[in-house]
């Protein structure tokens, strides 16, 4: 979820020593306490970079050394410690993730070829004791084509780290040292900051907000909702398998959606976010539920939690999962439920310095740590949200290269069963609804993607 420029709190940055233990962040203690040994899809990030023109793969392995040197998460390790003290240790920057990989003959499924070779290692688990966390492919496809993926466990970076990753890399290469930002705040020193700031008062203000919002949900809000068509729970369970339905919002249509939002004094977030929303209160009511349950309508989302301008540019696992919570149950009209939506959204980024771990761990123990088990009857059904920029959004060029960012096609099932991804680019908007197959089908995907368009059409299309 992207910040829209409000202050939420100021936390004292103190720098942690080096030469002292080095404590994981709350968000990778859950991780490490529940799931250390556990290999899911949803805990690796992947993405590509489509390289045009001679690349020197002894420079790039010279290159992905240093940006190592430059960030620090990129070397992290969590070594099991007795007694569950879940430490993190720094390593010296090496190459032993660094792979060339020739792929054959440029055709016309070479591109193909290249995402294939970089899934199938993202399929291979990670240590998280010994490391390293980070596997760089260089996929050769002719002399002058190339596909650099990354292979990263999700427990040191983020979405937003594959960007400045991808940027620092190539910059780096380019030997544009000059253009790089400076990096004042590693995320061992945000780590550090937070567990000092995270207590006292300070964290009892913040217990005091989220005990309100999560009264009654939890903090992995249940989603209620059921296919009817999907196999028999009483059969032997399925496979989990992806399902993937996507619909595009062409240029035209976005910039009516973008004069409505104007209009109404909105966030395009808070849109998307109030139309799934409605979705599930209308689903939940045709399942049999009265209207007060229904409209009590809780998914979680996610949050960048870049709002300080010195981790801008750092690379390390600062955004945190989110409870999105808004009452529905009188059944408002849309522009109504989009201004609720706004106070959601608002109160979440007012409190986000509570990390969703540490939360999770005070008020609802229960759930703490079940999304990273091998267990999928721990997971409960919820619905996750994200909001992003379309596609990756970033590309490089200089006198020799043209480098393009490509997203990794990956057989990565939501948890939860149901995930709405919004991809927001400038003339168009990506909305992608992926589902777990075995407890949501096609059918039941098709209707509710279709009646999650039919609602942002009906907004756009309002009188002024």
């Amino acid at each position: 979820m992207r910040q829209e420029g409000i202050l939420m709190y100021a936390m004292k940055l103190v720098h942690a020593d080096r030469r002292a233990a080095l404590q994981a962040s709350f968000t990778q203690e859950e991780r490490l306490a529940a799931g250390r040994d556990v290999h899911l899809q949803n805990n690796v990030l992947t993405f590509g970079c489509v390289v045009e023109g001679p690349l020197d793969t002894g420079r790039l392995r010279q290159a992905y050394l240093a940006l190592q040197q430059r960030h620090e998460s990129l070397r992290l390790v969590f070594p099991g410690r007795p007694g569950g003290d879940e430490a993190a240790e720094l390593r010296a920057p090496q190459d032993a993730g660094f792979q060339v990989v020739d792929v054959g003959a440029d055709d016309s499924t070479s591109l193909h070829r290249a995402r294939s070779v970089i899934a199938e290692a993202a399929a291979v688990p990670f240590d998280l004791a010994k490391g390293p966390l980070v596997r760089l492919l260089c996929v050769r496809i002719s002399p002058a084509l190339h596909v650099v993926g990354f292979v990263i466990d999700h427990i040191i970076v983020d979405g937003e780290s594959c960007r400045i990753m991808a940027e620092d890399l190539f910059r780096i290469y380019a030997a544009d040292t000059e253009a790089l930002a400076a990096i004042s705040t590693q995320f061992l020193d945000f780590a550090h900051s937070e567990r000092l700031h995270l207590r006292g008062p300070t964290l009892d203000r913040l217990l005091s907000y989220w005990r309100r919002k999560l009264d009654g949900v939890g903090a992995i809000p249940p989603s209620h909702l059921h296919d009817p068509h999907a196999s028999d729970a009483l059969q032997p369970a399925p496979s989990h398998q992806l399902l993937v339905r996507r619909a595009t919002i062409e240029p035209s249509s976005c910039g009516r959606l973008r004069q409505a939002v104007r209009r109404q004094r909105v966030t395009l977030t808070a849109v998307f976010a109030a139309a799934l929303k409605d979705v599930m209160r209308r689903r939940r009511l045709t399942l049999g539920m009265n209207p007060d349950q229904a409209g009590d309508v809780a998914v979680m989302g996610s949050i960048s939690n870049r709002h300080r301008d010195d981790v801008l540019h750092s690379v390390g696992y600062f955004a945190t999962p989110c409870v999105l919570r808004t009452d529905l149950s009188d059944a408002p009209p849309f522009t109504e439920l989009v201004r609720r939506e706004t106070g959601t959204l608002l109160g979440v980024l007012r409190h986000q310095e509570l990390p969703h771990a540490l939360m999770t761990r005070e008020l609802d123990p229960q759930r703490y740590g079940v999304r990273h088990r091998g267990d999928p009857g721990a997971v409960p059904a919820y619905v996750n949200f994200d909001v992003s920029q379309a596609g990756t959004g970033w590309s490089f060029t200089d006198e020799s290269l043209r480098v393009t960012m490509i997203r990794i096609p990956r057989n990565e099932v939501p948890r939860g069963g149901v995930r709405l991804l919004v991809r927001d680019g400038k003339e168009h908007v990506l909305v992608e609804l992926r589902t777990d197959e075995s407890r949501f089908g096609p059918r039941w995907a098709d209707a509710f993607l279709t009646d999650y368009l039919t609602l942002l059409k009906a907004f756009t299309e309002q009188a002024p």
